[in-house]
């Protein structure tokens, strides 16, 4: 770079800007580094090779070594590589993610969507313990309902938000259909149905008109009750369709839910922040004073910088009689400086205001 005849300002400047620039292609270079290492981790597991490989580390640290030529230290540039080598790891270890019971279930579905498959799941019996289970750090990932098109918002979800420190890292959406499955598929054997309460409340009326004379027995476990049908030909199961894949039963009929249409909305909740994507929501959680007009002050912020609001729900505050907490999601990454400016200004008309998560929003085809 030649300098020569440029004000100190300018020369400055132009340093800077070359910082930037090596920056940007060193988050570039490690963030294609932990891809690759993502990579060798799948190969690892498939091939059942250990993770960690110590003698690996020790000749990537002697080649930096030898790389350098200064004025970094060594120590310096072990301890960077330490982190790199750290963080390669963490992305080779199997995923784990704890979602709603039961298995072949709509939260199980919605994870195994939105983790591509990838990853070990777990089964959890309650919404409170797959929240427990991620803030402990015993899985990475929870995915729970929190909304659907037909009976609303899932205000358990919501009222955990206030319990746990945890961040909304993704979304997914699901359409909610039911099969009727069993092991041989034919309709005139079926004589005992298998069902979760939940499948149940939403299949009662086609259960009631297509088979009146049928023993309905309610079980808890998915699972279990394709074991049953599948020794039993005259017993099926109420479930969705990928649990006649997963179980390897047959299909005796589709979409027998009494209303059409139906699409809930799932969480997927970490311990960590996500990053901007360019297509992003944020959700957030806030309370207000009790007086005439606090609510409409503490969302005028909003429509003055012009930013969409998606959602708003209210839930009662816990620890104080007739006091009201709000969620709401809106449009746009927390990161963004008119979605900063604005949660800056909402945060001085509210008693409180909490970021529960910036993250992808579904594309409007994604959930159909």
């Amino acid at each position: 770079m030649n300098d020569t005849g440029n004000t100190l300002e300018e020369r400055l400047k132009q340093l800077r800007d070359d910082i930037d620039s090596i920056d940007s292609k060193i988050v570039s270079l490690i963030n294609e580094r932990l891809r690759i290492g993502r990579k060798i981790g799948k190969i690892k597991r498939e091939s059942k090779s250990n993770v960690f490989d110590r003698s690996r580390e020790k000749k990537v640290m002697e080649k930096i070594t030898r790389l350098n030529d200064g004025p970094a230290e060594n120590k310096l540039l072990r301890y960077i590589f330490n982190v790199i080598m750290m963080a390669t790891k963490d992305i080779q270890k199997t995923r784990l993610v704890s979602y709603l019971g039961p298995e072949a279930g709509y939260s199980h579905i919605a994870s195994l969507n939105h983790f591509k498959h990838s990853g070990d799941f777990r089964a959890q019996p309650n919404i409170y313990e797959v929240f427990k289970d991620v803030n402990k750090g015993t899985s990475h990932y929870g995915v729970i309902p929190v909304e659907n098109t037909i009976e609303g918002a899932v205000t358990h979800t919501l009222d955990l938000f206030m319990e746990f420190d945890l961040k909304i890292c993704g979304e997914q959406y699901e359409p909610v259909s039911y099969d009727l499955i069993s092991g041989t598929g034919e309709a005139d054997l079926v004589e005992t149905i298998y069902c979760h309460p939940q499948a149940l409340s939403r299949c009662e009326m086609w259960i009631q008109r297509m088979y009146p004379y049928a023993e309905i027995i309610e079980v808890g476990s998915t699972a279990r009750a394709a074991a049953m049908a599948a020794e039993d030909e005259h017993a099926a199961v109420v479930s969705s369709s990928q649990a006649a894949h997963i179980y390897n039963l047959q299909t005796v009929e589709s979409s027998i839910e009494d209303y059409p249409g139906n699409i809930t909305r799932f969480l997927v909740i970490s311990r960590e922040s996500m990053g901007k994507t360019g297509r992003d929501k944020t959700s957030i959680m806030f309370s207000t004073s009790h007086t005439p007009g606090s609510l409409f002050k503490a969302l005028e912020p909003l429509d003055k910088a012009g930013i969409n609001m998606v959602k708003l729900e209210s839930r009662p505050a816990k620890y104080h009689n007739w006091s009201y907490c709000f969620f709401m999601d809106i449009e746009g990454h927390m990161d963004d400086p008119a979605v900063d400016n604005t949660l800056e200004k909402m945060s001085e008309l509210c008693l409180s205001l909490k970021i529960i998560g910036s993250y992808p929003a579904c594309k409007e085809e994604e959930p159909f």
